[in-house]
C-alpha cells in the first residue's frame, strides 16, 4: 500500500494535464455565463427603459390649443436642418434685402458647434409641433412641443438638475405640477419644462399651464380642420404647415383690391395646408385649400377634378416659358371672369354687336364655337415674340368660321408666305382701318398661324411660328427636355393633373409674381426655375410649386424687378454714380421726347420732358468727385447739363445751333458734338463752347472714340471716321488736331473704296496706341500711332459688319452680322464660333466686361432680337445667358464685397437687374 501511493503520485505529475483540463473548461464556461447575463441585464434595462418612456406618452400635437392660428409640424427637425444647411440657395439668401432677418438666423444656425453634436442630434430627430395662438393687435402668443422619444426620462431628473445651473436670466420656478423654467427678457418671458415625453414651451403662462387640459381633451371630436391634417401627410414633408381659414381670410383680404373682390365670391371652408420639402438642388410646396363658391361659374371649376392636359406636349423642349390653361373652355373662363370684372360684360355685348355688324358672326362662331379647353402661351430660347396655342375642338367649324371672317372688311388673309416648304398665313387687317385705328391710338397686330394636329398656333414672328412646329414634328417638346423632367418630378410634384400650370426660368423670363419686392418674390428670385401647377380635386384647390436653385454661376434677378417703364423706352442705358448700396447709383434713357433719370435706390422715376429727338449720357468729369451730371443733347443743337434727379445746372440749357449728326461723346469734363457740316463741337460745364481744329468734308456720323495714356508722357487721342466715299479714319489729339501720317483709308485697294459703321477703336498695348477698324466687307485693319499697319494686319474676315471691334486686353472680338463672333490676337490669328439663330446690325451692341473679377474680361453681345448672350475667352457660353434685354446695357462691376451686376432694357418695355452669382 505504502509503494502504491508514491506510484499514484507518480501518475499524477508524470500526466499533468489530465488532472488540469477540467480546471481550463469551467474558465470559459464562467465567461461566457458572464457575458450572457450581461446582455440580459442590458436588454432588461434597454427594454425597462423604453417601457419606462413609454408610460404616459402623449403626441407633441394633442397639446397644440384647436384655436391655434398656424400650426408647424417637423416631423424630424435634424432632417429638416441638414436641408436646409445643404440647400445650394442657402448662402444666395444674404442678397436679398427682405430676408435679412432670415439670414442672421440662418448664419447662426451654421456657426453654431451644439447643432454638429451627435447625441443632441440624436436626441432631437423627435416630432416638434409649433402653433401661432389667436392675439390681440401686434402681440404674439404661440405654443410650441417636441418630443424627446427615448430620451424623455431624463426630463424627470430636470428639476434635479436646475440647482447646478447658472444661466443669466434663466429660474426654476417650483409649482407642483406646473413647474417650469422662466427666461426672462426686456419684452417677454419664455415658460417650458417638462410634460411626459415632451418639452412644452409657451411664450404666457396661462398658455403653459393650460397644457395638460389641452392633452386631455384630445380625445374629444374637434373642428373639422381646426387643428388636424386632413389632405396632406406630414410625414411625406420636412415640415407641413396648417393655417386656419379666418387666419387666411385676414391676410389675403387687405393685400390687393382684386384679391379681396375674390374673396367675396369664393369661401374657405377649412384649414389650409401646405407642406415643405427641401433638397440640395430643389425647393417643393405643396399646399391644399378647401374652397367653395355660391357661383355656379366658380362652382363648376372647384368641383370638378383635373386631368393631364395634352397640350404641354405641343411645346418645344427650348421654351423658356410656358403658361398652359386646362380649366376650361373658353366660354366656362369667360363667365368666370364676368363675376369679377363687371365691366367685362358690357365690352364683350359691344365687341358681339360690332362683330355681327362688320361680320356677320357673333363672338361665339368666331371664337367659342370651334375651340377646345386647352390654352397655353410660351416664348422660345433668342425669339422676342411668343407663340399662343389653342386647342381645337372642330377643325371643320374653325375653318367656316375663318372664311366668313376672310369675307369681311374687317379681316384679310394673306397667305403669300411660304417658309421652308410651309405655307404661313397671316390675318391682317386693312390699311384703311389700321390707320382708323392708329389716329386712336390702337395697334392691331397681323399674326401669322399654323393648324397642327388639332391644335392652333399663333405669332407675330413667322420664323418663331416655324421654329415651334419644327421641334413639335421632331419631337423635340418640353416633357422630354431634362430640365422639365427634373423640375416636374419630384415627391410632391409626380402628377401631371393641373389646370393651370405656369413654366419659367429666371435666366430669361419673369413670372408675374416675382415682379414686386417682398420677402417672398425675394425668395422665389434665387430659383432659376420654377413649375407651378394649380389643379382642383372635388373641392380642394391644391397647388404645388417647384424650384430649382443656381448652380453657383449665373446671374439671378434682382429682387423687384424687372420694373414697368411708361411711354416708348429707348434700348440703350447710361449709367452714373456709385451703385454699391444703391444709394447714389443713377441710370439714364430716353424716352419718347422725355429724358429720364432713375434712382436704383428707390427706383424713383425723374424726367425732362419736351426735347424733341434727342440723346442722354453721363456727364463724365463734371463737377466734384461723387457728383451725378448728365448731358441731354437734342438734334437742334440744344444741350442741358442735369443733376441726377434732372434738374438744370445754372447756365443750362446752351443754344449752339449746331444741327446733330451723330450722338453725343462726353470726355473729361467736356461735351463732344458732331454738327452736320463736318465739324467737331465743344461744350464745357460752364457752358463755354469750342470747336475743333481739323473739319472734314463729310459729316461724322458717329461719335469720337478717346484714349488717354498714362505715365509722364501721357497724352490723349482722338479717332473719328467721316462716312464718305473716300473712306478714312482720323487720329487726332484732344484739341482736334490730326496726327502725322493720318488719315489713314479703311480700303485696302482700289478697286474697293470701303465703307463701314461706327467710330475706330483706339487701345493701347506694350506702351504703343493702336487703331482699329473694321469695314463692312469685313477687312480688319490695324494701325499704330503712326497709320502704319502692324505686322500681318490687314485680315479678312467672313461676313457682313456693322459693329467696330472691342479690345479685351490681349483679343480683338468682332461679331459679324450672321451673328459669328471672332476672336482675333494681335498677330492676326482668328478663331470664330457662330451663335445660332443671332443677328447683328446697327442696333447691336459688343463690349468686354470683367463680371468675376478674375481680370480676365467675358465678352457680352446684343444684335436685332431681345437677347444679350454672353462668353468667355474660350467661347464658353455663360451661365444663364442670353438674358431676355437688348441695346446697351450698362454694367456695374465688382465693389467690396458687392457681386457685379447688369442693367438693360427689355422688349417688353421692363427696366431689368440681373446679379452675378
Amino acid at each position: 500500500m505504502e509503494k502504491e501511493n508514491p506510484n499514484s503520485e507518480s501518475v499524477s505529475a508524470g500526466n499533468p494535464k489530465a488532472k488540469k483540463q477540467p480546471e481550463k473548461a469551467k474558465k470559459p464556461n464562467r465567461f461566457l455565463r458572464f457575458l450572457i447575463a450581461l446582455v440580459c441585464v442590458i436588454v432588461v434595462i434597454s427594454l425597462a427603459w423604453v417601457v419606462f418612456s413609454m408610460i404616459g406618452r402623449v403626441k407633441a400635437e394633442s397639446v397644440i390649443p384647436v384655436s391655434a392660428n398656424v400650426r408647424v409640424s417637423i416631423n424630424n427637425p435634424v432632417r429638416l436642418l441638414d436641408g436646409i444647411l445643404a440647400h445650394e440657395t442657402l448662402h444666395e439668401i444674404s442678397t436679398v434685402p427682405s430676408l435679412s432677418a432670415v439670414s442672421s438666423i440662418l448664419n447662426m444656425l451654421i456657426e453654431n458647434p451644439l447643432l454638429k453634436n451627435k447625441l443632441l442630434r440624436f436626441a432631437a430627430r423627435g416630432n416638434m409641433e409649433l402653433s401661432l395662438l389667436p392675439a390681440a393687435g401686434d402681440d404674439i402668443r404661440f405654443a410650441a412641443a417636441w418630443d424627446l422619444g427615448l430620451f424623455s426620462p431624463f426630463l424627470r431628473i430636470l428639476p434635479l438638475v436646475s440647482n447646478f445651473i447658472n444661466v443669466p436670466n434663466l429660474y426654476y420656478v417650483g409649482a407642483g405640477g406646473n413647474s417650469r423654467f422662466e427666461y426672462r427678457l426686456d419684452n417677454m418671458t419664455l415658460y417650458f419644462g417638462p410634460f411626459r415625453n415632451l418639452i412644452f414651451i409657451a411664450n404666457e403662462q396661462g398658455i403653459f399651464e393650460s397644457r395638460s387640459n389641452t392633452a386631455q381633451s384630445s380625445g374629444s371630436p374637434q373642428p373639422v380642420g381646426a387643428n388636424t391634417f386632413d389632405n396632406i401627410k406630414t410625414s411625406s414633408y420636412d415640415a407641413a404647415l396648417l393655417l386656419s381659414a379666418d387666419y387666411v381670410s385676414s391676410l389675403l383680404s387687405g393685400q390687393d383690391d382684386g384679391l379681396a373682390e375674390i374673396l367675396k365670391n369664393i369661401e374657405i371652408t377649412s384649414g389650409v395646408e401646405a407642406g415643405i420639402s427641401i433638397y440640395p438642388k430643389k425647393f417643393e410646396l405643396s399646399l391644399a385649400a378647401p374652397m367653395t363658391s355660391r357661383q355656379a361659374s366658380l362652382s363648376r371649376f372647384l368641383e370638378q377634378r383635373s386631368g393631364a392636359p395634352g397640350m404641354a406636349e405641343h411645346i418645344p423642349a427650348d421654351a423658356q416659358y410656358a403658361t398652359i390653361v386646362s380649366a376650361g373652355t373658353l366660354r366656362e373662363l369667360m363667365d368666370a371672369a364676368l363675376i369679377f370684372t363687371p365691366g367685362l360684360d358690357a365690352a364683350m355685348r359691344s365687341a358681339d354687336s360690332a362683330l355681327r355688324v362688320l361680320m356677320r358672326l357673333s363672338v361665339d362662331d368666331l371664337l367659342f364655337s370651334w375651340m377646345g379647353n386647352e390654352y397655353a402661351v410660351y416664348g422660345m430660347e433668342g425669339r422676342p415674340h411668343p407663340v399662343y396655342a389653342i386647342s381645337i375642338a372642330d377643325e371643320r367649324r374653325r375653318q367656316e368660321m375663318f372664311d366668313r371672317a376672310f369675307r369681311s372688311v374687317l379681316l384679310n388673309e394673306d397667305a403669300r408666305l411660304n417658309l421652308d416648304g410651309v405655307r404661313m398665313p397671316r390675318i391682317e387687317i386693312p390699311e384703311l382701318l389700321q390707320a382708323l385705328l392708329r389716329n386712336m391710338n390702337i395697334f392691331l397686330p397681323s399674326p401669322y398661324y399654323i393648324v397642327h394636329r388639332d391644335y392652333f398656333f399663333v405669332s407675330e414672328s413667322a420664323e418663331t411660328l416655324l421654329a415651334a412646329l419644327r421641334a413639335i414634328q421632331r419631337n423635340e417638346i418640353l416633357p422630354r427636355s431634362p430640365a422639365w423632367r427634373n423640375i416636374a418630378s419630384g415627391r410632391n410634384t409626380n402628377s401631371n393633373a393641373s389646370a393651370l400650370s405656369l413654366y419659367y426660368s429666371l435666366d430669361r423670363s419673369i413670372p408675374f409674381f416675382l415682379r414686386g419686392n417682398t420677402a417672398l418674390s425675394g425668395f422665389l428670385s434665387l430659383y432659376r426655375q420654377g413649375l407651378a401647377r394649380v389643379n382642383f380635386n372635388r373641392g380642394t384647390v391644391e397647388v404645388s410649386l417647384s424650384l430649382i436653385p443656381g448652380s453657383g454661376s449665373g446671374v439671378t434677378l434682382a429682387s423687384g424687378y424687372p420694373i414697368d417703364i411708361s411711354g416708348r423706352p429707348s434700348n440703350r442705358l447710361y449709367g452714373a454714380g456709385s451703385f454699391t448700396g444703391g444709394e447714389s447709383g443713377r441710370l439714364f434713357f430716353t424716352s419718347g421726347s422725355t429724358a429720364v433719370s432713375i434712382n436704383v435706390a428707390d427706383n424713383a422715376v425723374h424726367e425732362l420732358g419736351n426735347q424733341g429727338t434727342h440723346w442722354i449720357i453721363p456727364a463724365d468729369g463734371v463737377g466734384k468727385k461723387g457728383d451725378i451730371n448728365a448731358w441731354v443733347v437734342t438734334d437742334r443743337g440744344r444741350v442741358n447739363l442735369v443733376d441726377g434727379n434732372m434738374e438744370p445746372v445754372s447756365g443750362f440749357p446752351v443754344l449752339t445751333g449746331h444741327r446733330i449728326a451723330s450722338p453725343p461723346q462726353a470726355f473729361n469734363g467736356k461735351l463732344y458734338l458732331n454738327d452736320e457740316d463736318g465739324r467737331v463741337h465743344t461744350v464745357d460745364e460752364h457752358g463755354a463752347q469750342g470747336t475743333w481744329v481739323s473739319s472734314f468734308i463729310a459729316a461724322v456720323r458717329s461719335p469720337p472714340s478717346f484714349l488717354e495714356t498714362t505715365g509722364r508722357n501721357g497724352k490723349v487721342y482722338s479717332a473719328v471716321y467721316p462716312k464718305s466715299f473716300f473712306g478714312e479714319i482720323w487720329l487726332l489729339d484732344a484739341d482736334g488736331n490730326t496726327m502725322p501720317g493720318w488719315p489713314a483709308s479703311i480700303s485696302v485697294s482700289d478697286d474697293d473704296p470701303g465703307i463701314g459703321f461706327g467710330s475706330p477703336l483706339l487701345f493701347a498695348s506694350n506702351n504703343r496706341v493702336h487703331a482699329a477698324f473694321v469695314n463692312q466687307a469685313g477687312q480688319l485693319l490695324l494701325f499704330d500711332e503712326n497709320a502704319a499697319f502692324i505686322p500681318r494686319f490687314p485680315v479678312d474676315l467672313d461676313g457682313i459688319f456693322y459693329q467696330q471691334p472691342v479690345f479685351d486686353g490681349e483679343y480683338l472680338w468682332l461679331v459679324s452680322s450672321d451673328g459669328t463672333l471672332f476672336r482675333v490676337d494681335l498677330h492676326g490669328d482668328i478663331l470664330r464660333q457662330t451663335i445660332p439663330n443671332f443677328s447683328v446690325m446697327e442696333e447691336g451692341y459688343i463690349t468686354v466686361f470683367d463680371c468675376d473679377n478674375d481680370r480676365v474680361p467675358e465678352i457680352f453681345i446684343t444684335g436685332e432680337g431681345n437677347a444679350l448672350h454672353a462668353y468667355s475667352r474660350n467661347f464658353r457660353s455663360l451661365e444663364s445667358f442670353p438674358l431676355p434685354v437688348w441695346g446697351r446695357p450698362h454694367f456695374v462691376p465688382v465693389q467690396g464685397n458687392r457681386k457685379a451686376e447688369i442693367f438693360a432694357m427689355g422688349m417688353d418695355r421692363r427696366l431689368y437687374r440681373y446679379q452675378f452669382r
